[in-house]
């Protein structure tokens, strides 16, 4: 199993975020994340759509856009262009998950659900086969360096044999508590894509890092 590293930006320098993006390209990650909150669905205000366009002549990785909003919907239909090559959303906050998923795909992106720790994973049920990922959060939304959920691993685990049995070969992405302490549990248990802020920005050697979190695979 391939193991992909997903360097999120909410836990970069804010000043210096063309630069973060560069040391994250040397270092060997292979994906950005942005974390897009309003201040509504989650206390915390982080990057917009707008970061994406910025940020987009610095690097050729893919970006990855989490809406951590109470609207995905109205912002997706409010910006003509999100430089994103997956948009995921929060399950809980769509009162129509199927048409928010056909909105994502009609815009030619890949589309994510995100699932949080809270939430039945049985209610991802009739959506899998339409997604391309799906994604798990390891703590609660909004903050950036929380401890994981520490029934994390039998949650990924429930999530293979769901998506096994209903569309196959779809990656488990996990965001929230990603370290080189967590990662060997969260691939053990299924994960693909290992989402990490604070771990990965503040490590020494982000290198060294990388390649740590690459060898579980």
């Amino acid at each position: 199993m391939t193991i992909e590293v997903s360097a999120s930006l909410l836990a970069a320098d804010y000043a210096n975020l063309a630069k973060d993006v560069a040391l994250a390209v040397e270092a060997g990650a292979d994906s950005f994340h942005f974390d897009v909150m309003d201040g509504h669905y989650v206390p915390n205000i982080a990057l917009s759509p707008q970061h994406l366009i910025a940020l987009r002549p610095y690097t050729s990785l893919p970006f990855s856009l989490h809406l951590e909003l109470g609207n995905p919907d109205q912002v997706l239909d409010t910006f003509g262009k999100l430089d994103a090559d997956i948009i995921s959303f929060q399950l809980d906050r769509s009162p129509d998950p199927k048409a928010t998923i056909e909105r994502i795909l009609k815009r030619g992106t890949k589309v994510s659900m995100c699932v949080n720790v809270d939430v039945p994973l049985e209610q991802t049920l009739p959506f899998i086969n339409m997604l391309d990922e799906v994604l798990m959060l390891g703590v609660n939304p909004g903050f950036g360096g929380q401890p994981m959920y520490p029934q994390m691993g039998e949650r990924i685990q429930q999530m293979s044999r769901m998506i096994e049995k209903e569309k196959p070969g779809i990656p488990i992405a996990v965001d929230g508590g990603v370290s080189l302490k967590t990662a060997p549990m969260l691939v053990a248990a299924g994960a693909e894509r290992l989402i990490s802020g604070s771990a990965f920005f503040g490590a020494p050697d982000k290198a060294e890092f990388v390649r740590q979190m690459k060898a579980l695979g």
